[in-house]
């Protein structure tokens, strides 16, 4: 993008603030031109943000480029962010979700291995996700065509019965977050040993 003089555009509303403070920009080592934030921004709060270097931001000004937004003006969002941002600096967040979101990818690989599921356990530990009927690491859309949704569907709907709520969509990713206690971390693989055992007999019945 330097190069060629293109603008380069982090589209960081998932990454922002899971992947390490600094988002994919700090994790990969690149700073992008223009970044959007949201969702990890606000901790729940309706908030959405865009930042950039001098040399992009500087137009958004009277009688240059105008900006507006869904969320412009909202105080309470504003609030919250404002809050996340100083816990992040002030406390290990991002330290306390890698280390639980390892032993549940770890536990996770562990009982599909052990259950003999072709499977890969990809991404990192604050968001990661789980791909069935594959075993190559997925880079892009189409590698998620060949997997087994149906029976990760099925897993996710046995695991809402458990009390663990996925997207029942293989495709979205498992984030977490700093609430998440060492205590919840075992609860979810027991209920996620639990729902694989249930999806197998079921469709033994077949």
């Amino acid at each position: 993008c330097d190069r060629y003089g293109v603008v380069l555009v982090f589209d960081e509303v998932k990454t922002g603030f899971r992947l390490a403070n600094g988002g994919a920009q700090e994790y990969f080592g690149v700073r992008a031109d223009l970044v959007t934030y949201a969702k990890a921004l606000g901790n729940g709060f309706p908030i959405a943000a865009i930042g950039g270097k001098e040399a992009v931001m500087g137009v958004v000004q009277p009688g240059k480029t105008a900006h507006g937004g869904t969320f412009s003006g909202n105080v309470v969002g504003a609030a919250a962010a404002d809050a996340t941002l100083e816990i992040l600096e002030t406390e290990p967040v991002i330290e306390t979700i890698n280390a639980r979101g390892k032993a549940l990818m770890e536990g996770v690989d562990e009982i599909l291995t052990e259950q003999d599921i072709p499977h890969v356990v990809t991404g990192v530990p604050s968001m990661w996700g789980i791909l069935l009927g594959k075993e190559e690491e997925p880079y892009e859309f189409r590698d998620y065509l060949g997997g087994d949704g149906d029976l990760y569907e099925a897993i996710a709907m046995e695991l809402i019965a458990r009390g663990v709520q996925p997207d029942a969509d293989g495709r979205e990713p498992w984030f977490l977050c700093a609430a998440l206690s060492e205590a919840d971390v075992a609860e979810t693989l027991t209920a996620f040993n639990d729902a694989v055992k249930a999806v197998k007999k079921k469709r033994l019945r077949r």
